[in-house]
């Protein structure tokens, strides 16, 4: 009988051993993965990155808000993968489908850092937008400058319009753009750069030594520009998500320029699209 218990007792101190075991590598690969939802509004952004700090709290960036009656579809989204702080707002530009919803997101969520470009919009949602930072109650930042922050594992670079105008598209040019690097994963979110800003984006790729991409958010909701089949060489993205809307869908050149470069391209129009990343390899699905 002693034997008996002596032998469960090793049985059982293995099995929590390797309980033990599983749970440590369970933590560490959730530690080491970055989600990105990609959400359906229409033609719109809003797009929520989270992940893990070092520490093992979460983390999380909001990219854009949508129009003014996205807003409380996206904090239902948020708050129901448990996020009321963002850790950064980034505005990539003034249009009203990516800062339409800036009021409403804040009044529900907070935000410990929001990032703008540095130019001067136009239209009732930049003027809400402006009064509601008036005060100087939110933590603004205007960039002017190419600016880095790391989040855990993650690195995220966001790249300013190198002009201080535009002789076209103003607004959409004048977008910041969004590198997000985790492990040997590259990830880039364009706002609504068109041609003039992706020749910037072309020479930017170029010196950073990026040759290919795991995701591209296409510019623009798909829309075709003249030269738009070299910025998608530059990028060369194994994915491709284009924000949109079954009444206002990207251009059929587009999506074929895509294609040819192998890409698998997914619309917000057929669903919310979520990729996780792992410091290696990246699933899409929808």
């Amino acid at each position: 009988m002693k034997r008996f218990q002596i032998k469960y007792h090793t049985w059982f101190l293995v099995l929590i051993l390797l309980l033990c075991s599983l749970l440590v590598s369970c933590q560490t690969e959730n530690g080491s993965t970055l989600t990105l939802d990609f959400y359906k509004i229409g033609k719109a952004d809003a797009i929520l990155i989270r992940g893990v700090q070092e520490d093992g709290t979460p983390f999380s960036v909001l990219i854009d808000t949508g129009e003014s009656d996205d807003a409380p579809e996206i904090v239902e989204k948020v708050r129901a993968v448990g996020i009321e702080t963002l850790d950064y707002l980034i505005l990539t530009h003034f249009d009203k489908d990516h800062i339409g919803g800036v009021a409403g997101v804040l009044s529900s969520l907070s935000a410990s850092h929001i990032l703008m470009p540095d130019y001067i919009g136009e239209g009732a949602p930049y003027e809400q937008m402006t009064a509601l930072f008036a005060d100087g109650s939110y933590p603004v930042q205007v960039l002017t400058e190419d600016t880095q922050f790391t989040l855990g594992k993650t690195a995220f670079s966001v790249s300013v319009p190198k002009q201080s105008s535009y002789a076209k598209k103003q607004d959409n040019n004048a977008s910041l753009v969004i590198t997000v690097t985790h492990g040997t994963q590259v990830l880039y979110l364009t706002g609504d750069a068109e041609a003039l800003r992706q020749k910037e984006l072309i020479s930017e790729l170029s010196s950073a030594g990026i040759t290919k991409t795991a995701l591209l958010k296409v510019p623009h909701h798909g829309v075709y520009n003249d030269g738009i089949d070299t910025f998608f060489a530059a990028c060369s993205p194994a994915n491709a998500i284009i924000t949109c809307s079954d009444k206002n869908p990207p251009d059929a050149m587009t999506i074929s320029q895509l294609h040819a470069l192998n890409a698998k391209v997914y619309l917000t129009s057929d669903g919310d699209i979520r990729a996780v990343c792992s410091e290696t390899g990246i699933t899409v699905t929808q």
